[in-house]
């Protein structure tokens, strides 16, 4: 707010000069000692023995004298002069003096309102100067109601800024809030510190202790920064997020540029969701009995509606589902080579192997038989299956024995894929009908059942298969023959269809939304997930789903594992 000015009464200098006795004196005589006052330099002073008193009795006695007026205007030019230098003194007393006289000269003089206006505004920085040393000593530096050295401050300020004793007054509080800033700063309080810059730089953004202290803040906050920065990278590089989200917190402290702090959210949630990954990274975790796991593929994030409006009851109803966390799905089916690995580890015996039987597809028939003492090492004809060929003959029962010693030998968390996440990689161009598109195969896709494959030399062919489609297997393909997803993997749909995590449910009514397998305690049948090499058209399509028993073998039947990652 203004300061509010004193108000001033102007003296009757000539009041009491009645007082002191100057009736015998001629004109002559007041002008010849006026004139001797004037050499002497006692043109006002002392009050009753001056140049101006003696002028002013000889005009009284009617005397019309050319060197009375000439002093007269002497006179008047001298306080002209003497009230200016008062006013630069700001010595209000001295001003008020000669106001008077000039007064007692010419009372129309207009000179006289400034200078009465002036004494004003000297005695309100005089009395303002008087509440901000009380302020500044009792360290009511700013306060919300403004009654603080830096409001009252201000005010004085806007009435005279060159008044020395307030500019003493402003380095005085300057240096105090100096103080206050530079030690909230140096214990990394900056919030504080920002306070306090922004108090100087209401009280004068340009002085020198106000740009010192904001390039000394600004150096700590630099320092400060750098020393963040540096942890968030570490802590990033370490998978410490605890630490990460700390400094993110932190840095968010020294007014970081919105872009620059949009750029540590993102990489920390990212290493939250994918740790060291990168999106379509692949990579093998150490077993502990020697050698690697399988080759795995990370997955993005994303979500897709699952399921169709138009197809059977128990692929629907179409949903939406979002997957914001972080996994990685194998890169082909589980190999004879792989299962090998857990089997040698664990001496675990498959569902087959306590059945000793399982079925094969008869060379002679073109139809599948039960055939004993068939099991994992074997492939679809029940001959001795090759190492890079994917694990047949295996249940649900043996696929989960397989996802859990993998998380065991890795101390990572391996599972199956849940039939959400399937659905999802099969969908990885967003087709409506088949992983690749919306057409049957132009081109060698994978190993599907095509009017052109043919079995050996025999005249077994598909009659359910793709028209004009030679993919040049009858029967289980090497993993890795044909042509990646999108999304990195190999022979989603064909090849041999997959167990996944979820228990069999007739529709998607109450299905998860959110990626995970819908599982319910003690469920003896379970879902598998893509076409196989023998399968008819249909089963090659993104929502088809089969209803099998955990028990169940087959020589078109594999799977594949994901890992949940756990950052």
């Amino acid at each position: 707010p203004p300061a509010v000015l004193e108000t001033v009464e102007i003296p009757n200098w000539l009041a009491n000069k009645d007082d002191y006795d100057l009736s015998n004196l001629t004109a002559d005589d007041l002008l010849n000692l006026a004139k001797i006052s004037h050499q002497q330099s006692h043109d006002f002073f002392p009050d009753n023995q001056n140049t101006l008193v003696y002028l002013l009795k000889a005009k009284e006695l009617g005397v019309e004298s050319t060197e009375i007026e000439q002093l007269l205007t002497t006179l008047h030019a001298s306080l002209y002069d003497q009230a200016e230098q008062a006013i630069n003194n700001y010595d209000a007393q001295n001003l008020t003096a000669l106001t008077a006289r000039l007064k007692s000269i010419d009372n129309q003089d207009p000179k006289i309102t400034v200078y009465t206006n002036q004494i004003g505004v000297i005695y309100t920085l005089q009395r303002l100067s008087g509440e901000i040393s009380g302020h500044i000593e009792n360290n009511r530096l700013y306060e919300a109601d403004q009654n603080d050295a830096v409001h009252t401050l201000i005010s004085a300020l806007n009435v005279d800024a060159t008044y020395q004793p307030l500019l003493n007054l402003k380095i005085q509080t300057l240096n105090q809030i100096q103080v206050q800033a530079l030690r909230a700063a140096q214990e990394l309080d900056f919030s504080i510190a920002d306070t306090q810059v922004s108090i100087m730089r209401e009280l004068d953004s340009n002085h020198d202790i106000t740009t010192a202290t904001i390039t000394d803040i600004q150096a700590q906050k630099q320092n400060r920064f750098t020393y963040l920065d540096q942890q968030f990278y570490t802590a990033i590089n370490n998978l410490n997020l605890n630490r990460a989200a700390n400094m993110i917190e932190e840095l968010g402290e020294l007014e970081i540029a919105v872009a620059q702090m949009s750029g540590y959210q993102a990489l920390f949630e990212k290493t939250r969701i994918y740790g060291p990954h990168e999106i379509s990274d692949e990579f093998n975790d150490i077993l502990n009995t020697g050698g690697t796991g399988p080759s795995m593929v990370v997955m993005p994030t994303g979500n897709f509606y699952m399921g169709t409006q138009t197809g059977a009851k128990h692929q629907r109803p179409r949903h939406l589902v979002q997957i914001n966390y972080g996994f990685a799905v194998a890169k082909h089916e589980v190999t004879v080579r792989e299962f090998q690995q857990f089997i040698s580890a664990t001496n675990y015996k498959t569902t087959a192997e306590k059945n000793n039987r399982a079925d094969i597809y008869d060379e002679g028939t073109g139809r599948f038989k039960d055939k004993f003492n068939i099991n994992w090492r074997h492939d679809f004809l029940g001959k001795l299956a090759d190492s890079n060929l994917p694990v047949i003959h295996v249940s649900w029962q043996d696929a989960k024995a397989y996802a859990d010693w993998l998380s065991s030998a890795t101390g990572e968390s391996y599972r199956l894929p849940s039939e959400t996440e399937f659905e999802y990689l099969l969908n990885a161009n967003n087709a409506k009908i088949y992983p690749w598109g919306d057409d049957e195969p132009t081109q060698i896709w994978g190993n599907f059942s095509g009017a052109k494959d043919k079995f050996k030399r025999s005249r077994i062919k598909w009659r359910e298969g793709f028209n004009d489609y030679e993919d040049g297997y009858w029967g289980p393909a090497p993993v890795g023959s044909f042509i990646q997803s999108l999304f990195g993997l190999y022979d989603l749909s064909g090849n041999v269809m997959e167990w996944v995590e979820d228990c069999w449910h007739d529709s998607y009514t109450r299905a998860p939304r959110d990626g995970s397998a819908w599982v319910n305690r003690g469920c003896d049948n379970r879902v598998i997930r893509g076409g196989n090499w023998a399968s008819a058209i249909e089963e090659y399509q993104i929502h088809h789903r089969v209803n099998a028993e955990v028990k169940r073998t087959d020589p078109r039947i594999g799977f594949r594992v994901a890992k949940t990652f756990n950052y």
